[in-house]
């Protein structure tokens, strides 16, 4: 198949330069907390050495944020309001195309835009109950949609990343973890509410049914210092992004954990998914390319010997300032 597509040396060149001012202040029981970040970004291109103007960009952007802490008797709450940015990796950004078969082809997008986030979050705790709950909205959302490579052979599909529709999402957890006695049981509720649109073979559809997650998770502090976790969970059916999960499934885990010389030596000994249930059908919409499936059980048992020598503790001190650069490479 050599010859199908042509060659490219895609290079991009990028400069950062940020600012942040923040400034805290307390109104009574209100600790409240004001920031501002300023973000400059100059992204040059170059296709085979040559300047590409079109894919060149600048970016210069500025994300408040507003951070409320209240107590409320015993109960504690906080609001916070975060602007962020996401955006796309280099591989997102290549210009090549590679060959997957006779009739897909899978490619970057150097036009892609990024997206700009906001999000809002409250949490509220009281004793053993704690409650969280986002909302976030994304501008420009990026999705990967396959669409006909060229007119002239509609056959062949073209896999790819594309900046696309706002997408809205609300994300509720209630936790629940009490201490009785040895047993220590945690109850997680998590509703995935989304509104959110997708290019399918009919034309653009909402996808806004939610998702419930349910988890059960169980510690029992056993005789002879053994740990005994036992944990049970079910997702229901609905939509996540352009995924719409048509059946339930659930699992059930169990482990056993014992530590020896002072938590130098820890043996654990873990069963996952024991009855081979944690498997759903599952429908992909991609633009003009239509996938389904079933997620794949994987019931498996494992020991797990760990041994803790005397590690020199990291003298570093730094905040990782680039590591959002270097999860995009």
């Amino acid at each position: 198949m050599e010859g199908i597509l042509d060659n490219n040396n895609s290079n991009i060149k990028e400069n950062s330069t940020s600012a942040f001012l923040e400034y805290a202040r307390s109104f009574g029981k209100l600790q409240a907390q004001f920031g501002v970040r300023y973000e400059h970004l100059s992204s040059d291109y170059y296709e085979d050495g040559r300047y590409m103007e079109e894919q060149s960009r600048t970016y210069d952007n500025v994300f408040p944020s507003v951070s409320l802490n209240l107590p409320i008797g015993k109960v504690q709450t906080q609001l916070t309001y975060t602007g962020s940015i996401y955006r796309p990796s280099y591989w997102m950004l290549r210009s090549d195309i590679m060959y997957g078969n006779r009739y897909t082809y899978e490619g970057g997008n150097p036009l892609l835009r990024p997206s700009l986030i906001n999000r809002l979050t409250l949490n509220v705790s009281y004793k053993w109950i704690y409650l969280n709950s986002r909302y976030i909205h994304g501008k420009d959302a990026i999705t990967q949609l396959s669409r006909a490579y060229s007119e002239n052979d509609p056959t062949v599909s073209l896999y790819s990343f594309y900046n696309m529709y706002n997408s809205d999402k609300l994300y509720t957890t209630l936790t629940l973890s009490p201490t009785i006695g040895l047993w220590s049981p945690q109850f997680n509720f998590l509703l995935l509410q989304q509104w959110y649109k997708v290019e399918t073979s009919n034309g653009t559809e909402n996808f806004n049914n939610p998702i419930l997650n349910f988890a059960w998770n169980n510690n029992f502090k056993l005789p002879l210092g053994i740990s005994l976790d036992v944990d049970l969970g079910f997702d229901t059916l609905g939509d996540n992004e352009n995924t719409k999960v048509e059946e339930w499934c659930w699992f059930a885990n169990i482990s056993l954990y014992k530590s020896f010389l002072k938590d130098r030596l820890s043996v654990q000994l873990k069963a996952y998914d024991l009855f081979n249930s944690y498997q759903a059908k599952s429908t992909v919409y991609s633009g003009n390319r239509l996938m389904t499936g079933k997620m794949e059980a994987r019931r498996n048992i494992g020991i797990t010997l760990r041994y803790k020598f005397n590690a020199a503790k990291s003298k570093y001190k730094g905040t990782g300032a680039g590591d959002s650069q270097k999860n995009r490479m």
